[in-house]
C-alpha cells in the first residue's frame, strides 16, 4: 500500500471510531452504553468477537448489576479477579495487542470463544479514575491485532467510554473502595 492509500485507510478508521463515539454520547443508561459500544465495534470494523471484562470486587457491583439487566450483554461479560487481570494486563494505562498463542489470556476471555481467537486488542476501562476492566476485541486471524500496531484511536475510545461510564454511575451510587460516602 502506498502513502496516499495508507492515509486514506487511516482516515476511514478514524471516521469509524468517531462514529462509535458520537453514538455513545447519546446513551443515558449503562446497559445502553455498552450495548452500543459492542455492536458499534462489531459493525464498524467487522470484529467477530467483542466483549467486556469486569474486575470482581465491591467497586464493580453496581456496574455489574446494570450490565446483567441487558439480555444482549449477559453473555458478553467476563468477570475476572483483579490479581489475574493485572497479571495478564500489568500496564493498565494503555491498550495491549496480542497474537498467536493466547493461552495466557484465557482468563480474560468468555468460555465460548477462547479456543477460536488468535489475536486480541485489549483496552482498559476506568470508573472514576480506577481500573474496572477492559474492552476486548478478538479475531480468529493472528494478523488482525499484533504487538506494535498503533492503538491511539482504541485508547481514545476506551477513555471516552470510561468518561461516559463515570457520568452515568456517580461515585455515591458506586461502592468504590477507599472513597468517602
Amino acid at each position: 500500500m502506498n502513502h496516499p492509500d495508507i492515509l486514506k485507510a487511516n482516515d476511514e478508521i478514524a471516521r469509524k471510531f468517531k462514529g462509535i463515539e458520537a453514538d455513545l454520547a447519546a446513551c443515558r443508561e449503562i446497559g445502553e452504553l455498552f450495548e452500543r459500544l459492542l455492536s458499534g465495534s462489531e459493525e464498524a470494523f467487522g470484529v467477530p468477537f467483542v466483549w467486556i471484562s469486569v474486575l470482581r470486587g465491591p467497586g464493580t457491583e453496581a456496574l455489574l448489576k446494570h450490565l446483567r439487566k441487558s439480555d444482549i450483554l449477559r453473555d458478553r461479560i467476563n468477570i475476572i479477579v483483579p490479581a489475574s487481570f493485572l497479571e495478564i494486563f500489568p500496564d493498565v494505562a494503555h491498550p495491549l495487542l496480542a497474537s498467536g498463542d493466547l493461552r495466557s489470556f484465557f482468563r480474560l476471555m468468555p468460555p465460548n470463544v477462547k479456543y477460536f481467537l488468535r489475536s486480541l486488542a485489549i483496552a482498559p476501562l476506568f470508573l472514576h479514575g480506577r481500573p474496572i476492566g477492559s474492552l476486548n476485541h478478538g479475531d480468529a486471524s493472528p494478523d488482525r491485532y499484533r504487538p506494535g500496531m498503533e492503538t491511539l484511536l482504541l485508547d481514545h475510545l476506551a477513555r471516552t467510554v470510561s468518561e461516559y461510564l463515570s457520568r452515568l454511575l456517580p461515585p455515591e451510587v458506586n461502592d468504590v473502595p477507599g472513597e468517602k460516602k
